[in-house]
């Protein structure tokens, strides 16, 4: 028996799933930079796994430049003062 592939989640639920996490970052008093910089930090990781890895695919998934996705990811979720 074939297995069903996943199903994309709906905007409404991705919508739920973004209110859970914006209220957890809050909830621990995150500022608007640790916030932005954590989101943005995991979204890029993600593009990276799923492109296996490669770093010119992911960024040009993203739309940015991969020297770019490369900054980023060296960055990591440390904040700059």
């Amino acid at each position: 028996m074939a297995t069903q592939p996943e199903r994309s989640p709906s905007l409404a639920e991705m919508a739920q799933a973004m209110d859970v996490l914006l209220q957890g970052m809050l909830d621990r008093s995150l500022s608007l930079e640790e916030a932005v910089r954590t989101f943005e930090l995991r979204y890029v990781e993600a593009a990276v796994q799923r492109y296996g890895g490669s770093i010119q695919r992911a960024a040009a998934a993203l739309q940015i430049h991969r020297n770019t996705l490369r900054v980023k990811l060296k960055r990591g979720p440390h904040l700059s003062s």
